[in-house]
């Protein structure tokens, strides 16, 4: 269901954004009828493969650790901060999240967050930009932009933007313009 409402919460900004100037019929249209958008967005998750070691820059095999589920060494087994993705050209946190634009390289070489955009405590995670924020706690999910809001409590959410209101409650979906 997350994966659902942060793809509706995309298609919703880039709707807005890009749409401002139509009405709001366009807008839910978008909404409703671009089912595959509103379901690439996952939960921050570390995929096993081979990637590239921000601090050593070496290639690492990197699998999830089953206790911690944070991106570990296969051969080590130790914990791997960030790790870049040569394919994707993405770099990861080691819960998965996609940090990219979001570090910091120090003088000695070293990569740490941008603590003005990003800061992650356990399962708490906050991310701002200059126009949006969004925190993710457990099941709890809320974002927030010049023209939207959002908020998820496990299966049930709402979406506002200036023209339209979503709503999920109990597996039914309802859809208002405003």
């Amino acid at each position: 269901m997350k994966k659902i409402f942060l793809g509706m919460a995309t298609v919703a900004l880039l709707a807005t954004a890009c749409n401002n100037n139509k009405n709001a019929e366009e807008n839910a249209d978008t909404m409703a009828h671009d089912h595959d958008a509103m379901t690439s967005m996952d939960k921050p998750e570390v995929r096993e493969g081979e990637y590239v070691n921000l601090a050593s820059g070496e290639k690492v095999n990197i699998v999830r650790d089953p206790e911690t589920g944070i991106a570990v060494d296969s051969k080590t087994q130790l914990p791997v901060e960030f790790y870049y993705d040569p394919v994707s050209l993405d770099t990861m946190y080691q819960n998965g999240m996609v940090v990219n634009s979001m570090l910091i390289k120090e003088k000695e070489g070293k990569y740490r967050l941008n603590d003005t955009k990003i800061k992650i405590d356990g399962d708490e995670i906050k991310v701002k930009t200059d126009s949006s924020k969004l925190k993710i706690d457990g099941d709890e999910m809320k974002m927030k932009s010049p023209d939207s809001k959002m908020k998820v409590d496990g299966e049930d959410g709402k979406l506002k933007t200036d023209d339209t209101k979503i709503k999920v409650e109990d597996g039914e979906t309802k859809v208002k313009s405003r």
